[in-house]
């Protein structure tokens, strides 16, 4: 008997909202909103840029070196050498052989360069006159 009495009372206020609900829209007429009706709201994006930097291919050959030789190198015949860096890495060519001499370019993985000399302190240098450091060329591309 209970069980009846629960369904009766439940049925009872799901109609009664039911009616409840069909009453509030009688009275008013349909509208039609159209795009032109709606204002938009902004919301707020946050964006982020990320600094570009622009590198210099070594492509060769260079305007000639103004940087005068104060350092002890051993010439050779021109030997053909690749660029050891990894994907997406850049090798800088500088004007002396220390990183502490101005950039003058740059080499990607496995581009070629052809070196005439080495110095004291084994940095290779280009048939340019330019200088890179021995540790990342190599005889062979990777």
């Amino acid at each position: 008997m209970k069980t009846s009495i629960k369904k009766i009372v439940s049925v009872a206020c799901v109609l009664s909202i039911m009616g409840a609900v069909a009453a509030c829209g009688k009275d008013k007429e349909p509208t039609e909103t159209s795009f032109a009706d709606i204002t938009p709201t902004p919301i707020p994006v946050e964006t982020t840029t990320t600094p570009t930097t622009t590198l210099t291919v070594y492509s060769g050959p260079l305007p000639s070196n103004d940087l005068a030789v104060t350092w002890a190198e051993t010439t050779f015949d021109p030997v053909v050498m690749y660029a050891a860096v990894s994907e997406g890495e850049f090798l800088r060519v500088r004007k002396g052989p220390s990183t502490e001499y101005d950039i003058v370019g740059t080499l990607t993985r496995n581009q070629q360069v052809q070196v005439v000399a080495v110095t004291d302190s084994s940095w290779y240098k280009t048939s340019d006159g330019f200088y890179i450091s021995s540790s990342f060329l190599s005889n062979e591309p990777l």
